[in-house]
């Protein structure tokens, strides 16, 4: 029992390290989430600006359009770039969320065992001392006739 003890409190320690990994995967998911709706947006904006033909545009208002434009695309360049950082990221806190949860189940299933054996070995106890109490009541009967 002491053995279950000690596996048990390693089992409550591994299984509160992967409740804090799937807090962290969550703030993960939220951080790439958030990080996939800046990119999308920005990639909306440039195609919001650009001229149409027919137009009349100021030489100011076109180089300034175009500078805009230009910045746009340096944002969503380096959007993207945190998108995927994020995403590794994701990966792998998923990777490490799913190897703790291994860890948790290997000890569970000791735990299991273990407690298994020690109601095989009580039951095999009981059926020992049964069979032998009726070995006694048995052997009492035939003395008695």
């Amino acid at each position: 029992m002491r053995r279950i003890a000690a596996v048990s409190g390693y089992r409550d320690q591994q299984q509160k390290r992967l409740d804090d990994l799937k807090a962290q995967a969550g703030n993960a998911t939220r951080t790439h989430l958030a990080h996939q709706e800046r990119f999308e947006l920005l990639e909306g904006l440039k195609t919001q600006y650009g001229f149409s033909t027919g137009n009349q545009v100021s030489a100011i208002l076109m180089k300034g359009t175009v500078r805009f434009r230009g910045q746009l695309e340096s944002l969503s360049v380096m959007q993207k770039q945190e998108m995927a950082l994020s995403e590794i990221e994701l990966r792998s806190v998923n990777e490490r969320v799913v190897s703790q949860h291994r860890q948790v189940k290997m000890c569970e299933k000791v735990i299991e065992k273990r407690l298994t054996a020690i109601n095989q070995k009580k039951a095999k106890s009981e059926q020992k001392m049964m069979d032998e109490l009726a070995m006694q009541a048995s052997f009492r009967r035939r003395l008695c006739r």
